[in-house]
């Protein structure tokens, strides 16, 4: 600022004064300055006036889950028709690049509000713009929005023991644990009931594959699978199909997530989930009430319950076993 000001042979006051578009400062000194400022490369450092429409960050976990870019693309949509433009950035799951990219936020690229997901770390001291959570309980004082997915997943087994299935998988990976911890505390309610799970090193459609093979390999009297999430469960219908089984003949699946796509496989997949639809609205109603008084009532921690989508992927359990076929 010092350089600036003597560059435009003005004093640091008036160049600070300047950017903040101060009536004691005249016109044509105010413009030379900020010339100055974006010819130097330094007009976004010291810039202090508000862009004309909202601001708001998305920032999620990832780019490559078509679960997580399904909600960034809602939100997208209702934060331009309420005259606002998002900002998306991702963290990879790295939870401390995530509370790096809240603090740059809050401190540096001047966003109204911020719409996260999955928050662990905590936040900075000094942040106090207007944040929604998704799909994480972080204790943190901000409005939250959770789906509970453990109900559905006990819904699930339930759905198959009654359609004679004993002998139940999970497939999932490491980002997924809590589903599996789920899927066994519903199973292991049924004395008559023997679950596997099985844990990739993969994601998405591989670890699907890979788990599939892992069944066939270590648990062949089963003949329904729960999958962590859709992209597993398309993973493993193909790998069953290929080593010549059916869907649902053979095998029962059910995905969660509810992805829109799991309605054109050949077997359309049953899947446990909520609205997004519904979500995204919500998390912008929570945040729109902010914007325009974040110390306004207590910070609200909604829960959204998930449901079983039963569709043709699921059927009576087979007579045979994989080792007696």
């Amino acid at each position: 600022m010092r350089e600036l000001a003597k560059m435009a042979n003005v004093s640091v006051s008036t160049v600070s004064k300047a950017f903040s578009d101060a009536e004691d400062v005249s016109a044509d000194t105010k413009r030379a300055i900020i010339e100055l400022a974006k010819e130097t490369g330094c007009y976004g450092r010291f810039n202090k006036g508000k862009y004309s429409k909202k601001i708001i960050a998305i920032i999620c976990p990832e780019f490559e889950s078509s679960y997580y870019t399904g909600f960034v693309v809602r939100l997208q949509s209702i934060i331009e028709s309420h005259g606002g433009i998002a900002a998306v950035l991702a963290y990879h799951f790295n939870f401390r690049l995530q509370s790096e990219l809240i603090d740059y936020c809050c401190s540096y690229m001047k966003v109204d509000g911020i719409i996260t997901f999955c928050l662990k770390e905590p936040l900075k001291k000094g942040c106090d713009l207007p944040i929604v959570n998704l799909f994480s309980k972080s204790d943190r004082n901000i409005d939250e929005i959770t789906e509970d997915t453990d109900d559905a997943i006990a819904e699930a087994v339930r759905v198959l023991y009654e359609k004679g299935h004993r002998n139940m998988a999970f497939i999932g990976e490491k980002l997924t644990r809590s589903r599996a911890q789920s899927f066994l505390a519903a199973v292991g309610k049924r004395s008559d009931c023997s679950p596997f799970v099985y844990e990739s090193s993969l994601r998405f459609e591989k670890a699907g594959e890979e788990g599939a093979d892992g069944v066939l390999r270590s648990f062949r009297k089963c003949t329904a699978l729960i999958c962590a999430y859709d992209n597993i469960a398309f993973g493993a219908m193909k790998r069953l199909k290929n080593r010549g089984f059916g869907i649902p003949e053979d095998f029962s699946v059910i995905g969660v997530d509810n992805l829109n796509f799991g309605q054109y496989t050949d077997a359309t997949l049953s899947s446990i989930g909520c609205d997004p639809d519904e979500i995204c609205q919500l998390a912008w109603e929570l945040l729109e009430k902010r914007l325009k008084n974040n110390r306004a009532g207590c910070k609200r921690q909604i829960v959204m319950k998930c449901r079983v989508f039963l569709r043709d992927s699921v059927a009576q359990a087979r007579s045979k076993t994989i080792a007696q076929q």
